[in-house]
């Protein structure tokens, strides 16, 4: 029976409704093509079963037979007029038909054909009238709309359509208010989607936090800034031991100076908008009034000078007449003092000194000696070679004003260092600030029962002060580490001057020499060391097998030396037993990260990296003490573990510092439902860099600072950064990762590393097969010298070590010198003296500075790997100096030149006129007639007077 027209007459339809009939809606076939949901219209007749219904055709034509019939789609709550048809089994693709039987259908709507692959693009058409009626065409949405207004004019244009006979456009009507209300949450979905994909991208971000974590992705430490630093000197009346946590510093402006005194209530510190400044010291400060002003000591004469390049002096170790009775220095390694000019070495005015000659050492060695002549005691002082003075200082005994004798230059010590920044603390009343912790979810007055799990969105807090201050780390740990390396390898030599000293003496050995024999050496060998008369006997065979005696330990001490020397930072707590036990206390302290010796020269604690600098900020939860549940700030949280209580401090647009916390997974996550306490400083960027003599005002919170009489900075305070500029960053950000080599391949990249380390000026490799594998032949040039210092070449080969390629291994050396001979026949001018050109001649080749500033033709900093040497270079520099009519190169080759086979060394003069080297060669002449193996130098003058 055809069901084409009639299907859809709608009288038809109505008329099988009102005759209490029913018919065939549609056919929808379930996933496993088992199931069919057939759509009813009309009134279905009672007691249906799987007798009712018959599937028919097929490309088979076997026929699928109706097992069993339920209402609705599989659930007893489905609507009457739907049934669900299971069958025995799947169709194929072909077209079926659905027959319904019985006088309950209307005949022409008892069948319906449809396809057992409706959603297959492959089947055949379905029948139509089959499926799902067609839905209505989507409304018209206009996807230029971003903003409030346009999505407020969306809504009515759309309520106008659906809605014809609301018309009320007032801002009081419901209507209105919930349309506005729409508009305004879609304005923000639409501004948190356009920011998603704004900041996606490092080009386009406009977040200073988002900034930072992209140029983090690519391996650029993005920097907020850092606070500046200062040495104070401070000069009390008596001593005083101060702690470190207790003190604070500030600048007072001239017009805002307290009435008397140098020390302040601590209250006045937070009262204005002068810079404050936070001791930067772990031990307590031992203030001592004999280290006010210390002289130095001239040795009887009137005129002393320290020339640049100084790293030793010597100190009066006696208190001026005036003090009354003898108050010795008490200086220890690790100790800073600043050396200034204190009047005008020609006038001895105060007015005419130069506050540019000013500069703070940190002492490495002090040695109290005696000069017998004057019977003055003196304290010889050394410093690192970092520390070298950059400016000649003439220490000239000069005449007081009052009459007194004084230097020209004098030392300060009692010298601290600072670093802007003042603890939110501080003051009457000052509590740490109290952030609220993360919700624990799950929980509340209307939410009983248990928690649920944390969710895994790392929680973040924002800080109210600002600028929160950013601190380098201070010491730095690769100058504790490298520290340590240098008083492990001391303590040997100390050791061995102790019980030289003793031997020397021939005194009975006291009760701490007797402690420290026996620390060192067993029982067995020490004999009648401990005999009060004559030990000198019985120490002479520790002397002379001294290495023999104490070879485990002394292998221990290299072992040590060399994990420090590679960056690894000793525990006090473990190797300062070890040591204690094996060489005295005196060994654990030395390598004790508290020890001021080893936290680096005085230079470098003024200029702080900005990139290595953390927020100083110290996170507590809520009714802990002790240090316990504490977050330490972290640069990022990649290396965090789950139990790592770490949280990374990020500066947004308007200088707050948010605090974001670890999931769980990376950094530990705060407890939840517990507030959090942070006490941290606010102070950072260059408005703490002052300049000398600014800090002039010292304040504790519980000790009396009566007995300080004067608070200044001699140098003025350095260091300060501003945030790092956003633009800045989306332009140095993706070169970043190609300035810095961080691995060693080619001979090149060892080339460049090795360059990079302190001390080393230039560095030349090449990578040489030894029949198993690649070696990586690395030679020094050092900075300043011909001949490379004492342990340069292993800290090279350490450092070197992580950066290597797997299989390569690491040889470090010398660079091959090789000495010049050169001979010059020079004319000189009439009106010239033959003497004294030859005296410039000298200065001009040999090395070393020149007197107008420069270096000689032959100084090592000049010269460099396969720097060939030519004839005319050389001529030129000869010709430049007064006096020279004409010169020529007579003798030009190597002062040891190799000869194979018994051949000629070859010609005097190389006939290109220039003297090639091999990558690994440096030329060498020193013209020093002692030591001729190091080039030698023959000049031929003629003419002159």
């Amino acid at each position: 029976m055809s069901t084409g027209p009639a299907r859809h007459d709608e009288r038809r339809r109505e008329a099988v409704r009102a005759a209490g009939l029913a018919g065939i809606e549609g056919i929808s076939v379930e996933a496993d093509r088992r199931r069919l949901s057939v759509l009813f219209f009309g009134r279905l007749p009672d007691r249906l079963d799987r007798h009712s219904f018959r599937v028919e055709g097929g490309r088979r034509g076997d026929g699928i037979r109706v097992v069993a019939v339920t209402a609705g789609p599989g659930h007893p709550d489905a609507p009457v007029n739907c049934l669900t048809l299971e069958l025995d089994r799947p169709g194929d693709a072909s077209t079926y038909r659905l027959r319904a039987l019985g006088p309950g259908f209307d005949r022409c709507y008892d069948r319906l054909e449809f396809s057992f692959r409706q959603g297959d693009p492959e089947a055949p058409a379905p029948a139509r009238g089959s499926g799902p009626l067609p839905s209505p065409p989507a409304p018209a949405v206009d996807y230029l709309a971003k903003d409030y207004a346009s999505f407020r004019r969306l809504l009515l244009e759309r309520l106008a359509l659906t809605m014809p006979e609301w018309t009320e456009r007032h801002a009081s009507d419901l209507g209105v208010t919930l349309v506005e209300l729409l508009a305004h949450v879609g304005d923000q979905l639409s501004y948190h989607q356009d920011a998603v994909a704004t900041e996606a991208y490092l080009d386009t971000a406009r977040l200073r936090t988002s900034v930072r974590r992209h140029a983090r992705l690519v391996g650029y430490p993005m920097h907020d800034g850092c606070a500046a630093r200062t040495f104070v000197c401070v000069e009390t009346s008596r001593p005083l031991t101060l702690r470190p946590d207790d003190l604070a510093f500030t600048a007072f402006p001239p017009g805002r100076l307290p009435p008397t005194g140098a020390s302040i209530p601590a209250e006045l510190l937070t009262a204005g908008p002068h810079p404050v400044y936070r001791p930067l010291e772990r031990r307590d400060i031992v203030l001592r009034p004999e280290h006010n002003l210390i002289d130095l000591w001239t040795w009887g004469g009137q005129e002393c000078c320290l020339p640049a390049g100084t790293t030793r002096a010597t100190l009066l170790d006696e208190p001026p007449p005036e003090h009354g009775g003898e108050r010795p220095l008490r200086l220890a390694p690790g100790d800073v003092i600043v050396f200034e000019e204190n009047r005008d070495p020609g006038t001895g005015a105060e007015a005419g000194r130069d506050p540019a000659h000013r500069q703070a050492v940190r002492l490495t060695k002090i040695t109290e000696s005696v000069d017998t002549l004057y019977g003055r005691r003196v304290l010889d002082v050394e410093w690192a070679d970092e520390d070298a003075l950059v400016l000649p200082l003439c220490v000239i005994g000069c005449r007081a004003p009052d009459g007194g004798a004084a230097n020209s230059v004098v030392a300060r010590g009692n010298t601290v260092l600072v670093e802007h920044g003042i603890e939110n603390t501080w003051g009457a009343g000052a509590r740490p600030e109290r952030v609220e912790g993360p919700v624990e979810r799950g929980r509340g007055p209307a939410c009983p029962g248990p928690a649920a799990p944390r969710a895994a969105r790392p929680f973040v807090a924002a800080l109210r002060g600002a600028p929160v201050t950013w601190s380098a780390p201070y010491p730095r740990p690769a100058d504790v580490s490298a520290g340590q390396s240098r008083q492990l390898l001391r303590l040997a030599a100390r050791a061995r001057e102790r019980l030289e000293d003793l031997h020397r003496s021939g005194a009975s050995p006291s009760a701490a020499d007797r402690d420290f024999l026996e620390t060192l050496f067993e029982a067995g060998h020490l004999g009648g060391a401990h005999d009060d008369e004559g030990p000198r006997p019985a120490l002479a065979p520790l002397l002379a097998r001294f290495d023999e005696y104490l070879a485990p330990k002394l292998r221990r001490l290299e072992a040590l030396a060399r994990r420090s020397r590679s960056g690894y930072l000793l525990d006090r707590a473990d190797i300062g037993w070890e040591l204690a036990q094996s060489w005295g206390q005196e060994a654990a302290w030395s390598i004790d990260p508290d020890n001021p010796a080893l936290h680096g020269p005085a230079c470098a604690a003024l200029r702080p990296d900005p990139r290595e600098a953390l927020p100083a900020v110290r996170i507590r939860a809520e009714g802990t003490e002790g240090g316990t549940e504490a977050w330490t700030p972290r640069r990022d949280l990649l290396a965090s573990g789950p139990r790592d209580r770490h949280v990374v401090g990020e500066t947004d647009d308007e200088g707050r510092l948010g605090l974001r916390f670890g999931d769980g997974r990376t950094g530990a996550a705060p407890p939840p439902g517990r507030a959090l306490l942070a006490v941290y400083r606010t102070g950072n960027g260059r408005a703490g860099n002052v300049g000398s003599e600014a800090v002039n005002r010292i304040a504790s919170r519980s000790t009396p600072l009566d007995a300080v009489v004067r608070v200044r900075n001699p140098l003025p305070a350095t260091g300060g950064t501003d945030p790092e500029p956003v633009a800045q960053v989306r332009l140095a950000a993706p070169r970043g990762p190609f300035r810095r080599l961080l691995r060693a391949v080619t001979a090149e990249d060892y080339q460049t590393l090795a360059a990079q380390h302190p001390g080393v000026q230039r560095a030349a490799a090449t990578l040489r097969w030894t029949g198993s594998w690649y070696e990586a032949d690395v030679a020094l040039d050092a900075e300043g010298t011909s001949d490379l210092p004492r342990g340069l070449p292993e800290d090279v080969r350490l450092a070197l070590h992580r950066f290597r390629r797997i299989g390569h291994d690491v040889v470090t050396g010398p660079a091959v010198r090789v000495p010049l001979d050169v001979a010059l026949r020079v004319f000189v001018d009439p009106d010239h003296i033959a003497g004294h050109v030859r005296q410039a001649l000298l200065r001009a080749l040999r090395p070393g500075p020149q007197p107008g500033g420069g270096l000689g033709f032959f100084d090592p900093d000049l010269l460099t790997f396969g720097t060939p040497v030519r004839v005319g270079t050389l001529v030129a520099a000869v010709a430049a100096v007064p006096g020279v009519r004409h010169a020529e190169v007579t003798r030009l080759r190597r002062l040891h030149p190799v000869r194979s086979g018994g051949g000629s060394p070859g010609p005097d003069v190389p006939p290109s006129g220039v003297l090639r080297l091999s990558p690994l060669e440096i030329a060498r002449l020193d013209g020093d007639s002692a030591r001729p193996e190091n080039g030698w130098l023959t000049l031929d003058l003629r003419g002159g007077r």
